[in-house]
């Protein structure tokens, strides 16, 4: 009768197997097979998504199409502290990668407030969408702020 126990001979070829599997690139969840990891094509999104609506501000505001333009110029303000701020999230590189906006509800071209109501209503959705897809919680809890503040635009213009 044979026993079914493991050899010692068995074992080490396992663990031998496994170092070299280990070596050879399965690291876990920290290795991507992409020079921009998936956090990171978000956060280039968002920055993208932010720039447009910034000058979409700055185009109502400059064509005299809005009613209240201090207001206007409050929001385009916060935008610009939204950018700012996940700019300094971005990792340092040589070169920058190609990154376009992220799918999602597109944001409407904003000539007045109402233009603009319906682009923040956009992009709170799509930061929604974003955060729920961010893998660093850092990252998503910038998203929901950013995406807070956004919902709290379509209130103010919509009473604008």
């Amino acid at each position: 009768m044979r026993d079914h126990a493991l050899s010692r001979r068995a074992v080490l070829a396992g663990g031998a197997l496994a170092a070299v599997l280990g070596a050879s690139g399965c690291r876990g969840s920290d290795w991507y097979p992409s020079e921009v990891t998936p956090d990171e094509y978000l956060l280039r999104a968002a920055i993208a998504e932010k720039e447009r609506l910034v000058a979409r501000y700055r185009a109502a505001i400059d064509a005299g199409a809005v009613r209240d333009p201090g207001l206007c110029e409050e929001l385009r303000g916060h935008h610009e502290r939204h950018l700012a701020v996940l700019r300094d999230r971005l990792p340092p590189r040589d070169t920058e990668p190609e990154v376009s906006a992220s799918p999602g509800a597109p944001a409407p071209e904003a000539t007045d407030e109402e233009g603009l109501r319906l682009a923040e209503e956009a992009a709170a959705a799509n930061r929604l969408r974003q955060l729920g897809q961010a893998t660093d919680p850092a990252l998503a809890q910038l998203f929901a702020s950013v995406g807070a503040c956004e919902a709290g635009h379509v209130h103010l213009l919509s009473e604008a």
